[in-house]
């Protein structure tokens, strides 16, 4: 390390109580419905003078200072404790705030005591099943003591939700979606330029994603920052995208409009200037995209807020003609922040939206349009999504 970087410790180490270690986060995007399931923690340390450091800028200096179990410990306290805030900001509104994703690294998981704090955290905060989901990346799932899948049993039991992160970063093991007790797998932004830019890739990723959706896996595409690669991923059966193209990590105050279903701010997206007169309608007020995702269903969180598509709003809400509405399963969300903003649907039938290809959706959900009807979450455990 050099001099400035051990200059560093001392602020590290107040960061904890000053308030300049904090946590972004970064929407998971349904390309089909535009709606928000889940959204993924990232810790970010404002320094006064180097300003926003992310980890690999201020880990190393927690890792000279014996601080890196306590920042993940950190992180995992106060991402639990910001899914309790949406939970209660949303109570009686309609709206099912995302679930948020937290990574886990292999020092946690192999701590004897890791169950039992998760235990504490989920059932302390009293949070409802599917609220927090941990990921793993793959070597850390690798190299864990045989009784890992128990584990994950037990975690998914408590109404947690498990999922394997930056998929083909290290062996791209189809063992890993097939042996364990998961519910989503993040395809790496790498490894998915390397498979999806030719035809014989393509064909593994289209088996890679069998794979999974037929162990109920959801599949989620990262780091997604051109429109030519949201338009390939879309062409496929992936279910959900993030990245800069649609949405960057955002501080926790937009982080909350987004949970909460009201959209996201101006500065994250750029508005269309052509005119597609038609393209959906906006629901009823206060009713929900699908009625098979209400506040009471068999999986609680298994789903995003649809964030309204009004001139606010970050992604489109899931709002196609038709009976897209009874298609879309529980990752379609809900249209509550309409209803509270007391916006009225003029009567009579939705007008017909035309044909959509997939390009046009990937760039709908960027750019605030409405985006078109989605498939539902294809988790496998009710409680964990």
């Amino acid at each position: 390390m050099t001099a400035l970087d051990i200059g560093l410790v001392p602020a590290l180490y107040a960061s904890f109580d000053d308030g300049t270690l904090r946590l972004h986060y970064q929407p998971d995007v349904d390309l089909r419905s535009g709606s928000v399931p889940g959204m993924r923690a990232y810790p970010r340390w404002a320094h006064p003078e180097l300003g926003l450091l992310g980890p690999a800028d201020f880990m190393p200096v927690a890792a000279a200072a014996g601080l890196v179990g306590q920042v993940h410990q950190w992180v995992l306290r106060m991402a639990v404790t910001e899914a309790r805030t949406w939970h209660r900001m949303a109570a009686g509104t309609g709206v099912r705030p995302p679930r948020l994703w937290v990574r886990v690294d292999s020092a946690q998981l192999g701590r004897p005591d890791f169950f039992d704090e998760i235990e504490r955290l989920v059932l302390g905060r009293s949070l409802p099943p599917g609220a927090i989901g941990l990921q793993f990346t793959e070597n850390t799932l690798a190299f864990a003591p045989p009784g890992l899948p128990h584990l994950l049993g037990r975690l998914r039991a408590l109404g947690v939700a498990v999922g394997v992160d930056s998929f083909g970063t290290w062996s791209a093991s189809v063992a890993t979606l097939d042996k364990l007790p998961l519910d989503l797998v993040r395809i790496d932004g790498r490894f998915l330029r390397a498979t999806i830019r030719d035809l014989e890739g393509q064909a593994v990723f289209a088996s890679m994603l069998q794979i999974a959706h037929r162990r109920r896996m959801v599949v989620v595409a990262e780091d997604v920052d051109t429109a030519a690669l949201a338009a390939a991923v879309g062409r496929t059966e992936c279910d959900r995208v993030c990245g800069p193209l649609f949405c960057p990590p955002v501080p926790v105050e937009d982080a909350r409009m987004i949970a909460l279903g009201r959209g996201r701010p101006d500065r994250w997206y750029k508005p269309w200037t052509d005119s597609w007169e038609g393209v959906g309608t906006r629901r009823p007020t206060g009713e929900p995209s699908n009625p098979s995702s209400s506040a009471s269903s068999a999986d609680p969180a298994g789903s995003g807020s649809s964030v309204y598509s009004g001139s606010s709003a970050g992604f489109g809400s899931s709002a196609s003609s038709g009976n897209a509405a009874n298609r879309a399963g529980p990752g379609s969300g809900h249209a509550g922040a309409a209803g509270r903003a007391g916006r009225r649907t003029p009567a009579g039938p939705p007008p017909a939206a035309p044909p959509r290809d997939p390009a046009r959706a990937c760039q709908d959900s960027q750019n605030g349009r409405p985006g078109s009807s989605g498939r539902g979450d294809r988790s496998r455990a009710a409680t964990a999504g």
